[in-house]
């Protein structure tokens, strides 16, 4: 008796999974027109009391270029009407920023200069009839940051597809990140934070006129895009962060308080977006948000910008014959 033994074989063929999850756009020209709005902005809080300040920032419009993993946007602001001066009063301004976006890692970067505040809510403090806001034109601040974070799950979600549109994700992903940073602020305002109009009761209780501090640490966050549809997408990510800062706060009387601590500060961003393969529009938003707490001071500080883009990606490449 003869027997045969049949032995099934299965061959497996390893294939790229980020090509199921998004599509790589970077050899199409990408053209953009696009407005965009920054700001940065304050809260000091001491006791019952919380003081919002915000520069009178304006829209800037410009235009951007992607093609082949290099990317640039520049935009000038446009003036400011003579009622949106009364109102808010005169801010001069220049900020300047960057990001990167990798298939493993990204990073942010960011030098502003404000100089001219207004204040938010006076009803706060005083029974405010005026048809303007109390202003504080020499009221300076500065701000610089940088940070960068590496991608874990980046065979399946792609950063460059929620933010710089170079790729398109098909189906929805996300993933942690972990990642490091630093930022430096400073402010200024001779003669307080608190505009002249309100008593000078309350400017004693509040009598901070400068600060600067230096902070860095790890951050760990995490990032979704939702696909909605073939065409429509909503990203939105959160990283919170934690280390150390330097704090320096002047008030009236000199050098008030000077101490090392630990630093928390928190990172949101998010974009909407329409996608096809030639044509493409979007919003982003994102917001730095980091705390200052000494002597019995609450300072918030945000770092914020809105964008909204319209573009058209181009075939530039030599076509086969």
């Amino acid at each position: 008796m003869v027997g045969t033994i049949a032995q099934k074989v299965t061959i497996i063929v390893e294939s790229d999974s980020s090509k199921l999850y998004y599509t790589d756009l970077s050899q199409l020209l990408a053209l953009r027109v696009l407005s965009t709005y920054r700001l940065n902005s304050m809260e000091i809080a001491h006791d019952n009391h919380q003081l919002v300040l915000k520069p009178n920032s304006s829209i800037s419009l410009g235009g951007g270029i992607n093609y082949k993993g290099i990317g640039l946007s520049l935009g000038v602001g446009l003036r400011h009407s003579s009622e949106s001066i009364r109102k808010y009063g005169k801010t001069k301004s220049f900020d300047i920023r960057g990001s990167l976006f990798a298939k493993r890692i990204g990073g942010d970067a960011y030098f502003q200069m404000y100089k001219g505040y207004y204040n938010e809510n006076p009803d706060d403090f005083i029974n405010w009839d005026k048809d303007y806001y109390p202003q504080l034109p020499d009221m300076q601040t500065i701000s610089i940051g940088a940070s960068a974070f590496y991608v874990f799950n980046y065979k399946k979600y792609s950063n460059k597809a929620a933010y710089s549109r170079t790729q398109i994700q098909m189906k929805s992903a996300g993933s942690p990140t972990l990642g490091l940073f630093f930022n430096y602020d400073e402010a200024d305002s001779k003669n307080g934070f608190f505009p002249s109009e309100f008593p000078d009761s309350i400017g004693a209780d509040l009598n901070v006129t400068a600060f600067q501090y230096f902070a860095v640490g790890v951050s760990f966050g995490y990032t979704y895009t939702w696909v909605i549809s073939k065409s429509f997408f909503l990203n939105g990510s959160v990283t919170p962060g934690g280390g150390y800062k330097d704090i320096r706060v002047k008030t009236t009387q000199g050098i008030d308080d000077y101490k090392k601590t630990a630093h928390m500060q928190l990172a949101l961003r998010g974009s909407l977006g329409y996608e096809n393969k030639y044509f493409y529009a979007g919003l982003t938003a994102s917001t730095l948000i980091r705390n200052i707490k000494t002597n019995n001071y609450n300072i918030n500080l945000a770092t914020e910008q809105f964008r909204f883009f319209v573009g058209k990606r181009f075939n530039v490449g030599k076509k086969k014959k």
